[in-house]
């Protein structure tokens, strides 16, 4: 469902600002912007979708295009998607796009259904490539709140998110879907950096890069 202040319109706007224009976000330590600088990460489209499904089953066969055409879908091309879940108040790192759509609102085109096949005659359920175990240690070892999830809900998150899914194993695009909270319960500095943290994480899996190391733990003996 829509909410009125979606942070993912405000979080694609500050990072192309950033990786277009330069301006660097508030509350963003200057050693990670570097970090993000030096790995060599390029962020396209950063494009915020029309709540609809009919936008969603357009605008994936342009990204998988787009890719194709770009030279980048060689495994060195991640497809990654941002959404709000207003119920919770960390990171969740969508593990599994589900073949099925129940939308219990219409959409903003109209559009609304009831256990109905996202993509006909694919899997029902297809998982992300990625190994998300080791982006979330990494996650963690960086302190950001965040989790693995197992359910992107049925309405456009999971849609676009099964869409993707399905259209990039051909090419074998890594896919990942990202839900994030409200900026009331994880203010957007430190949904930046999360992200930054995140595009790093993933670069290095991409690169083949050494796990990060984790911190000595706090945790009692036993």
């Amino acid at each position: 469902m829509g909410v009125e202040q979606n942070p993912t319109s405000t979080l694609c706007e500050t990072l192309q600002k950033y990786v277009r224009d330069g301006v660097v976000p508030k509350g963003v330590d200057q050693k990670l912007l570097k970090e993000f600088d030096a790995s060599g990460i390029l962020l396209e489209g950063l494009k915020v979708l029309e709540v609809a499904a009919e936008s969603c089953r357009s605008e994936v066969p342009q990204i998988i295009s787009f890719l194709k055409e770009k030279g980048k879908a060689s495994g060195q091309a991640v497809i990654l998607h941002l959404g709000v879940a207003s119920n919770r108040d960390h990171i969740s790192l969508e593990c599994r796009g589900v073949n099925e759509a129940t939308f219990r609102v219409p959409d903003v085109r109209g559009f609304q259904c009831c256990a109905e096949p996202v993509v006909a005659n694919s899997p029902p359920v297809i998982f992300s490539s990625l190994r998300l175990p080791e982006i979330l240690a990494e996650l963690h070892d960086r302190g950001v709140k965040s989790e693995i999830s197992t359910d992107a809900g049925r309405f456009l998150c999971n849609y676009v998110f099964f869409q993707s899914l399905n259209a990039a194993r051909p090419f074998e695009i890594p896919v990942l879907f990202v839900h994030v909270p409200l900026f009331k319960d994880m203010d957007q500095a430190t949904q930046v950096v999360a992200l930054l943290c995140l595009f790093i994480a993933i670069a290095r899996q991409l690169q083949d890069a050494p796990p990060s190391i984790p911190p000595p733990s706090a945790r009692p003996l036993g």
